[in-house]
């Protein structure tokens, strides 16, 4: 130490840096008079201080090794040789490092003194910092009690506003709803939202007043951090919603938002627009059918008020494309004519207001109803860019990874979803899904029975209940359940396909044909009717109608191969090869029309294209295997995977296996490529055995449909 103090002597360095201590203190008393005298910021003099005291340290660095003088910096030799070392590239590096180190410093210390400033003129008395908030909807104060749908919206809209804001996690809405339903106060639904603070308040309109009172609440000793109210015209209420969501971001984290910075472009300036467009989220956070279509015209009329209604655009595509046909949707419209229909009202949207991170999010939908993963996930992940806590981004990620095969990712995006919105019912029912498709079909099952119990007039939980019975073999319990589900939401045709699906497996054509006489179930009901040679004649005219459509020949070379001309059906096979895609030819979980195709190929001594694809549908097969996903599909095409491959006895125990657990498919025996265990008595019993089981499940389903005043009775 007494070398290092000698050499400090010998360069000087305190005679050097205390004259420069005395210039910053020179300068802070000149400041601090020129200051008030030219009207100058506060911040003025902070600004100044602080670079000077950034100063420092680079002060102190190149004292070392100059001496500063009235002539200009004069280099110090060292100690050992008394001669000048250059100032090279590793001194020039070091300096580097400090000058930036010390500008950073700099920089954050200002910036925090720039943001108290800024809150203590804006009234703002930061007491409590926080990462996380639930906006519940706020109470109709109102005389009549009938602007609920003004409450909820302005809860919806400072719920997306704060979700834009980075680190700032937000509860979404429909959790914050459907516990405030149930009657529990702020501090315990935040504790069930596991966030730290609660936005709550009133709202009232009287003509084209609007009164607002809102409080901030924290959800750890429920004590009121922040209260404001607002008397504006109804007309200001998107400038106080963004006045209340500025303030709250304020409040809560280390950042400061200036006014009018924190807007919906996506808004609208005709008040009675948006009346309806309130209406309209009203009927749309029903999620059923019905409320869907009252939805869409709702939408469509806040449109005609306001062309230039960017969100009513993007609700509006949003409904049409949760109306889509498809098991994950409320199915009315073709696929083709709702993505095309939602399209056109997102480019609309899109155009007004190009960072609203609901149009990307549904646009990403758009995108998936074609088919078109890559935009799709390009688009959710915008969305999800712009407000990381827009759940409804992260569900529909979740889906898309899940059907790309990306099943890891795929249940860590249904994590972060349902961490933002754990109360919504559909979050709530892919969960189900992912633990019966994981086979915990008990924890699964518990779950739909939940779902029953806290949401009875939800189609939801019959749904999955429905699902989980028809895997475990309980066609008569699957049978009422999909029936439930299809009362719950009459416009539904997925609830209303599996009901019927099940009437048609156990034989019960006359109540079919009574609920429909769509031409979809007529190949099935002529294969029950045992009709089939007008089952061949009628898929002919069908081939000859749709001359482009490959899957209705692959369809009738299924049927051909099952109950018909096998050499016709392989004939059909084999002209459909070349005309599908990856996407198509593969498709799981059965990895068909592939696996056919490689039968088809095998009988025409085509080894080397069957084995191709073969190995292709095995490795489909391993990546779902090592997702933990278990269905028995799965095993089902492992079982046809090694029937195809000469391991007749591990196709036989899959095949045991998978009656014990609940698979009743008639077709088995008939099963092409089962054909070499055709004579094996194991076989022959297992076939006999689901026949039963049909049989068992039509006589328990009987009272049932009596119930339903359908007939019991097959042609």
């Amino acid at each position: 130490m007494s070398a290092l103090f000698a050499e400090i002597r010998r360069r000087k360095v305190f005679q050097t840096f205390v004259p420069y201590l005395g210039f910053v203190w020179l300068i802070l008393q000149i400041i601090s008079v020129i200051t008030p005298m030219f009207n100058l910021s506060p911040l003025f003099n902070t600004l100044v201080a602080v670079i000077l005291f950034a100063g420092m340290p680079i002060m102190l660095y190149l004292s070392w090794y100059f001496d500063f003088t009235l002539d200009g910096l004069l280099p110090i030799p060292d100690a050992e040789s008394e001669e000048v070392s250059p100032f090279g590239l590793s001194r020039w590096a070091v300096l580097t490092l400090i000058t930036l180190g010390s500008g950073f410093l700099a920089y954050r210390y200002f910036s925090t003194v720039q943001i108290e400033f800024a809150k203590a003129n804006d009234g703002i008395q930061q007491t409590f910092i926080a990462n996380s908030i639930a906006v519940l909807p706020f109470k109709d104060a109102s005389a009549d009690q009938d602007q609920a749908f003004i409450a909820q919206g302005l809860a919806e809209e400072i719920t997306s506003l704060l979700g834009r804001t980075n680190g700032l996690k937000v509860a979404a809405s429909s959790s914050t709803s459907i516990l405030a339903d149930k009657g529990l106060d702020p501090v315990s639904i935040a504790r069930r939202l596991q966030v730290d603070t609660v936005l709550t308040g009133s709202v009232r309109v009287t003509g084209d007043q609007l009164k607002i009172r809102v409080e901030l609440i924290n959800a750890f000793d429920a004590k009121v951090l922040w209260s404001e109210s607002f008397a504006r015209k109804f007309s200001d209420i998107f400038a106080v919603e963004s006045e209340i969501a500025r303030s709250t971001v304020n409040m809560l984290q280390d950042t400061y938002i200036e006014t009018g910075s924190l807007t919906n472009n996506a808004a609208t300036k005709s008040t009675d627009a948006y009346v309806i467009y309130l209406k309209g989220r009203e009927e749309y956070l029903k999620q059923t059918t019905e409320s869907l279509k009252e939805a869409r015209k709702l939408f469509e009329q806040a449109i005609g008020l306001d062309p230039e209604y960017a969100q009513a655009y993007v609700a509006l595509a949003d409904t049409v494309a949760l109306l889509a046909d498809g098991s994950r949707n409320f199915g009315i419209l073709k696929p083709e004519i709702a993505k095309q229909l939602a399209s056109q009202h997102l480019a609309k949207a899109l155009v007004r207001a190009p960072e609203y991170a609901e149009a990307y999010a549904v646009q990403g939908r758009v995108f998936d109803l074609g088919n078109e993963q890559d935009s799709a996930l390009s688009a959710f992940n915008k969305a999800i860019e712009l407000n990381p806590s827009l759940a409804i981004a992260h569900m529909w990620k979740y889906l898309l990874l899940r059907d790309i095969g990306r099943e890891s990712e795929a249940f860590s995006t249904l994590k972060v979803a349902l961490s933002l919105d754990p109360e919504s019912r559909t979050l709530q029912f892919n969960l189900g899904t992912e633990l019966s498709r994981r086979g915990d079909l008990h924890e699964a099952k518990n779950h739909f029975n939940n779902l029953v119990t806290e949401y009875p007039s939800s189609p939801l939980g019959y749904a999955g209940l429905a699902d989980i019975d028809f895997q475990v073999g309980k066609l008569a319990m699957s049978m009422m359940n999909w029936h439930k589900a299809s009362q719950l939401s009459p416009d539904n045709t997925t609830y209303k396909f599996r009901f019927i699906g099940i009437l048609i497996m156990l034989k019960f054509d006359q109540a079919v044909e009574q609920l429909t006489d769509d031409p979809f179930y007529r190949p099935q009901l002529l294969i029950n009717k045992n009709k089939l040679s007008e089952l061949f004649e009628y898929m002919s005219f069908q081939i000859a109608a749709n001359p482009d459509d490959p899957w209705i020949k692959f369809e009738a070379g299924w049927y051909q191969l099952l109950l018909g001309d096998k050499s016709q059906g392989i004939s059909n096979m084999q002209d459909i090869y070349q005309t599908l895609g990856p996407n198509e030819l593969y498709a799981m979980p059965y990895c068909s029309p592939a696996i056919e195709l490689a039968w088809a190929l095998q009988q025409l001594n085509k080894i080397n294209e069957s084995q191709l694809l073969l190995k292709e549908c095995e490795i489909k097969l391993n990546q779902a295997i090592k997702s933990n996903i278990v269905e028995k599909n799965h095993t089902f095409l492992t079982a046809r995977i090694a029937a195809l491959t000469n391991k007749n006895e591990e196709a036989i125990k899959l095949l045991e296996e998978l009656y014990q657990t609940g698979w009743r498919e008639w077709w088995t025996e008939y099963d092409p490529l089962f054909s070499a265990l055709a004579d094996d008595q194991r076989f022959i019993k297992i076939a006999q055995d689901i026949r039963a089981a049909l049989n068992e499940q039509r006589e328990l389903a009987k009272p049932k449909l009596v119930e339903l005043s359908l007939p019991t009775k097959s042609d």
